[in-house]
């Protein structure tokens, strides 16, 4: 019989075997041997996703088993979809970078240069000007945005639905509501940005890119039990 939330709370004075707890980190880590152990970032990586996925785990668990009031519901859906993104972006960074599809730069930028003119109809025209050296190539900065692209590109990399991108295109912007101050009308808070349905579907959209077999070893999907659609 699966434990409840309420083993977690100390007035209760549960023993630790007692007491629920996620899946353990080491399972979720080592299910993680399908990608590549020699690709950069990989150890701090398989970590922040074993963490995250922890996580995500204990907030299922209390979606599930606590009364909450709306808002409480709203921004637990927010924290929800915040976790899952990053979980998300984690993996896509491995894929890119395994597959040498990472953005580089091969320049660096060595003087800046702003003036300011008027034009013959009076206009105040700016005049900007940079000039750049070339220099070894790096690995550049790459947003979310830019890896959903470039695996929109070659959706055959993680052997998902190609659909899940369109999914992931319509969720992606709601990670930005980190920043509280995003909203464009009085109408655009938090409360009716994140609800039941949103939740499903970054919950969907996880489970089909962790069960990918480019990600994890398909005997240790059981791991991710938590996450699987009901219906």
């Amino acid at each position: 019989m699966e434990k409840t939330i309420d083993t977690l709370i100390k007035a209760n004075k549960k023993k630790a075997e007692d007491r629920w707890y996620p899946v353990p980190v080491d399972r979720f880590r080592n299910g993680f041997i399908a990608m590549s152990s020699e690709a950069e970032g990989y150890h701090p990586l398989v970590d922040n996703l074993a963490y995250n996925l922890q996580y995500i785990q204990f907030l299922e668990k209390e979606l599930k088993e606590l009364e909450l009031s709306s808002v409480l519901y709203t921004m637990l859906v927010k924290t929800y979809v915040i976790t899952g993104i990053g979980i998300i972006e984690g993996i896509f960074s491995y894929v890119i970078k395994s597959n040498g599809w990472w953005k580089t730069n091969d320049e660096e930028v060595v003087l800046n240069s702003t003036s300011q003119q008027k034009s013959k109809e009076g206009d105040t025209l700016v005049v900007r000007v940079e000039i750049s050296r070339k220099i070894s190539p790096y690995n550049d900065r790459m947003t979310f945005d830019e890896m959903l692209k470039c695996l929109k590109h070659h959706h055959k990399a993680l052997s998902v639905d190609h659909l899940l991108y369109p999914q992931l295109d319509r969720i992606r912007d709601l990670r930005n509501r980190v920043h509280l101050q995003k909203g464009e009308g009085e109408k655009d808070h938090d409360y009716n940005a994140f609800d039941y349905s949103t939740k499903d579907e970054m919950q969907r959209i996880l489970y089909n890119v962790l069960c990918s077999p480019k990600v994890t070893d398909p005997r240790v999907l059981h791991n991710y039990d938590f996450l699987k659609p009901q219906s």
